[in-house]
């Protein structure tokens, strides 16, 4: 069986919610390979009538500036972008913090989960104001530095996504209870607030911080000095709300890729089920064995379908590989021995390959329109 790796440095007790981290951020890497393998922030389209060949298609968007089109064609390719770097800071985050090196998780830390997670987060619930800011307004509109200090309108944008986020019919979506839009703001960008990281991301990049709620002690400087307990409290700290706030990310992500790849509900469920499943498993302190035997009845499903990057052959779901899909974020085949990620968005290669297709009507050159009509003959 495969079992994942996991630096020796790295306290026994934050392993499990380790473990979480990498397996809700290969969730994120997997996004953007099937976003690079098939294309996803490209757009086909259609015109209903013969453009002039002097016409761009982006310089007449931008000229007639409908949004409606815009979205289409730019939210993805912006979406994507955004993820990516997202991931590059995370990345190292989660590499960092396994091994001992606090500050410096921290410091990596903030900007996606401050800045990158607020425009995503903008991205699924306005989505056209999102781009009318970034195309037409000026930085101040859309600048997450000058936002992020309103709690009324972050909570309201919060709340909305949560309501985007969760599912209606299924019975294990945790999101419903443990998402509050409250905490999460006061988790991320409340300096006032105890239970905030504000604290440590600030005073992971400055050795003074001024700030009348964390100020640096004087006659001292921000973590030079520190003792193995102030390490240990801030080590407790990164785990204790790291996840919570990758959780909800991870949902926001989610939302927005099946949003604009057009992922059905039913395959959208069955990887609902699993997400949620390996959160529960991973934040409970005891073994939720009944829990875990589910994990058969979604893979015994017609709906997934695995095939092995390196052979070639179909997995099959017997004891042997539902237990490490439960107990790990790793699998292995049995005919090669190729071991793979749980951490994927499961969807058909044929479903991707034929998404991002639209058809405009552009019989009035001067006010194009999408065209309501199935692309399924595009």
């Amino acid at each position: 069986m495969a079992k994942s790796y996991v630096s020796e440095m790295l306290p026994n007790k934050y392993k499990k919610r380790h473990q979480l981290l990498l397996y809700l951020y290969d969730i994120l890497v997997d996004i953007l390979v099937k976003a690079d393998k098939y294309g996803l922030s490209n757009l086909s389209f259609k015109l209903t009538n013969k453009l002039d060949d002097e016409l761009d298609l982006l310089d007449e968007l931008e000229r007639q500036r409908d949004i409606e089109i815009s979205e289409r064609v730019f939210i993805p390719h912006i979406f994507f972008s955004i993820l990516r770097d997202l991931n590059y800071y995370l990345y190292e985050s989660l590499s960092c913090i396994e091994r001992g090196k606090v500050t410096v998780a921290f410091s990596l830390a903030r900007k996606p989960l401050q800045d990158n997670l607020f425009y995503l987060s903008w991205i699924l619930v306005r989505p056209a104001e999102f781009l009318e800011k970034v195309q037409y307004g000026s930085l101040e509109e859309y600048d997450v530095s000058a936002l992020k200090g309103n709690k009324e309108v972050v909570v309201d944008l919060f709340s909305k996504a949560k309501r985007l986020i969760q599912s209606e019919s299924n019975s294990l979506d945790f999101s419903k209870e443990l998402l509050n839009p409250e905490l999460l703001y006061d988790v991320i960008y409340n300096r006032r607030a105890e239970n905030s990281l504000t604290s440590a991301f600030d005073k992971s990049i400055h050795l003074v911080t001024r700030n009348k709620n964390y100020p640096t002690e004087k006659q001292n400087l921000n973590f030079i000095f520190a003792d193995d307990k102030i390490w240990n409290d801030f080590w407790n700290l990164y785990y204790e709300k790291i996840p919570y706030i990758l959780i909800y990310l991870v949902e926001v992500v989610i939302a927005i890729f099946e949003k604009y790849v057009e992922i059905n509900q039913e395959v959208s469920e069955i990887n609902r089920y699993i997400r949620n499943l390996k959160v529960i498993l991973a934040l409970s302190k005891d073994e939720n064995r009944e829990l875990g035997s589910v994990f058969g009845h979604i893979f015994a499903s017609n709906t997934i379908s695995m095939t092995c990057d390196e052979c070639g052959n179909n997995y099959d779901f017997d004891k042997v590989l539902i237990d490490e899909i439960r107990n790990d974020y790793l699998y292995t085949c049995r005919y090669c021995g190729n071991i793979d990620r749980l951490g994927q968005y499961f969807v058909s290669n044929e479903l991707l390959r034929n998404q991002r297709k639209i058809i405009i009507d552009n019989s009035d050159k001067d006010n194009w329109k999408l065209f309501n009509f199935p692309t399924d003959k595009f």
